[in-house]
């Protein structure tokens, strides 16, 4: 696709009004290709803002069916699709709001090899899991594939957002929990559903912002929310010289 049809000028009028935007940067991201790993408050915002944006091509990584308490904050999905998995839901509801592009279901937890045969494929990976194991595993792969890599947490008050590109010596997430241990799940330490929106919110927009190559994308730099006491903060990550990842092949 070398122009934008009729259609897509009238789909995306609104964000070809912006000044960094133009045909050109909408045909970036209708050839732009992004792997969402994790379908649930997250995984599920982000990719509905991806495909309203018009990213040509979302993989969509989730291995969990759909239950009654991902609702209120999972808003792709609705009561009557309880019991079904998440990306035959999630791909069915963003082919409704946008069937020009590419949904690719992969009902699935990735391992590493997993990963590392996928990435190669993408222009960017969103973790958007729950889980120590998976995040550090995407981190490992991205960095081994120089993919750039946007992660996002939230639980209880608590919203945490990071992008890495740790083959440029930024550190990684290894770097930043060396000795990780799974923090409790949301149905252990409670969450509200706006919380992990303001989260995927700023996902999405670092996700477009870096596909665009426009604005800061923060690259290297943890910023964390505490959604009770409206107070945020922002560090930047240096990294591990012990890190056995992005540090290993410096030595």
């Amino acid at each position: 696709m070398s122009e934008l049809t009729p259609a897509q000028q009238l789909r995306y009028s609104a964000q070809l009004l912006l000044p960094e935007m133009d045909e050109s940067q909408q045909l970036r991201l209708l050839h732009s290709k992004v792997l969402i790993i994790g379908l649930g408050g997250l995984g599920s915002v982000v990719a509905s803002y991806l495909a309203g944006a018009g990213v040509g091509h979302l993989l969509l990584a989730d291995d969990d069916r759909v239950s009654l308490s991902n609702l209120p904050r999972q808003l792709l999905y609705s009561t009557a699709e309880v019991g079904q998995l998440k990306v035959d839901a999630a791909k069915a509801r963003l082919q409704a709001q946008n069937p020009e592009l590419v949904i690719t279901p992969l009902a699935a937890r990735l391992s590493l090899p997993d990963l590392l045969a996928l990435l190669p494929e993408v222009n960017l990976v969103l973790d958007c899991t729950d889980n120590a194991g998976s995040r550090l595993a995407i981190n490992q792969a991205c960095y081994l594939r120089q993919i750039p890599l946007i992660s996002g947490a939230a639980s209880g008050w608590q919203g945490q957002l990071l992008a890495l590109q740790p083959w440029l010596g930024q550190g990684c997430y290894q770097c930043l929990y060396p000795d990780w241990q799974d923090s409790p799940s949301c149905l252990q330490s409670g969450i509200l559903g706006p919380l992990v929106g303001m989260v995927a919110c700023q996902q999405a927009l670092l996700a477009l912002k870096h596909l665009l190559q426009i604005g800061d994308v923060s690259f290297g730099r943890l910023h964390c929310f505490d959604g009770l006491h409206g107070q945020s903060s922002q560090l930047k990550l240096q990294q591990d010289p012990a890190c056995p990842i992005c540090a290993a092949s410096d030595s």
